[in-house]
């Protein structure tokens, strides 16, 4: 501690990926700088140090190799964590955070922290790299953290109730507090029933599927459109897919940084992941009243209101689905704060977590 602040590793990875990152941002956003120092370890530049640079121009982002390459990547943040002297390494990396916390126990520090953010399942990509992984995830963590209780169980087992369940809360005034649905829609020129994705566009988040499922409902109901907000490796595929599957149904945006105004124009909001931990976009959806259809896959933690539905894997059924959005939603905003998802709360109870862990292992 220096000056009275906790000097804490934030071990993110992939910054491009979205949920995780985005979550890192909202509390570091909303943490007391003044009693806790966040660092940031990620893979390489993206559009999260932009956002961490304009929130902080002091903060300090590091580079480290991937960690798929842990014999350049452990001995690179060993040095780094002995170097930088922190009171806790915060590892986000789920099942890879075997290997950050490796790293963190051989540089001395004394706070370590495995948080798993997903809940992955028999369809994860990887999946026998990450069966194996898990067994030595929190081998050398003294503090378990979870996004939510499913998420605990997959990496932690029988432990998964010594785990801190670190809310993916957000600003909930943000996407509360958004223009008519009307006004939204024609601002993003969009018209009719309004379906909609926000994430990343990867194998997890179950795409192809969802076109084809759309591309079913299209046929029958000719005021829909899908719209995807994301970027990804798949982009370039899913809009020729998406081209020849829906014609000109499918209107696809980058990453935004008004994303509760896609909210706000959509009519429902669409996750068919094979796998998630407690996604933040199901709460940001929820915050701004939008009905949502989710897979059966993902946990129910994150149904908040009474018009969400969780689907089975069948185009056929999400494509009834997809014509029957309810018209009167409830806004889950009320709920979504007495569950702690409100990020303001959320983050002063994290800054006082880090500092009890830290008074534990003094």
């Amino acid at each position: 501690m220096t000056d009275g602040k906790l000097k804490i590793a934030q071990v993110v990875g992939n910054a491009a990926l979205g949920g995780v990152s985005s979550c890192v941002f909202n509390y570091y956003k909303h943490i007391d700088r003044s009693r806790v120092v966040f660092d940031f370890y990620t893979y390489g530049e993206s559009p999260f140090d932009e956002k961490i640079r304009a929130l902080d121009p002091d903060a300090r982002i590091f580079t480290v190799p991937s960690l798929v390459r842990f014999y350049k990547s452990v001995p690179a943040l060993t040095r780094f964590f002995r170097e930088q002297n922190y009171d806790a390494v915060h590892s986000h990396m789920t099942t890879l955070s075997a290997f950050v916390l490796h790293a963190a126990k051989k540089a001395g520090v004394p706070v370590r922290i495995c948080h798993s953010h997903s809940a992955a399942n028999r369809y994860a990509d990887h999946k026998f790299v990450k069966d194996v992984l898990k067994r030595f995830a929190a081998k050398d963590a003294t503090h378990l953290m979870a996004c939510g209780g499913d998420a605990a169980k997959y990496l932690f087992g029988k432990d998964w109730r010594k785990a801190f369940i670190m809310k993916n809360a957000v600003e909930l005034d943000a996407f509360s507090d958004v223009p008519e649905k009307s006004e939204a829609k024609a601002a993003l020129g969009l018209s009719g029933t309004v379906l909609g994705f926000m994430g990343r566009f990867a194998y997890q988040k179950n795409l192809y599927f969802l076109l084809d499922a759309f591309s079913l409902a299209a046929k029958e109901d000719p005021s829909l459109t899908l719209v995807l907000v994301g970027d990804g490796d798949e982009r370039e595929n899913l809009v020729r897919y998406a081209e020849e599957k829906c014609g000109g149904r499918v209107r696809f945006f980058p990453p935004t940084k008004t994303p509760a105004l896609f909210y706000a124009a959509m009519d429902a909001f669409l996750l068919p992941s094979r796998y998630e931990g407690l996604p933040v976009v199901a709460i940001e959806a929820q915050a701004a009243g939008v009905p949502c259809l989710f897979s059966d896959l993902i946990t129910r933690e994150c149904s908040f209101a009474p018009q969400n539905a969780f689907l089975s894997l069948s185009t056929k059924k999400w494509a009834e689905a997809m014509q029957k959005i309810p018209d009167k939603c409830v806004k889950a905003v009320d709920i979504l704060r007495a569950e702690g998802y409100d990020i303001r709360t959320a983050a002063e109870r994290l800054a006082q977590t880090y500092f009890d862990f830290c008074g534990e292992c003094e």
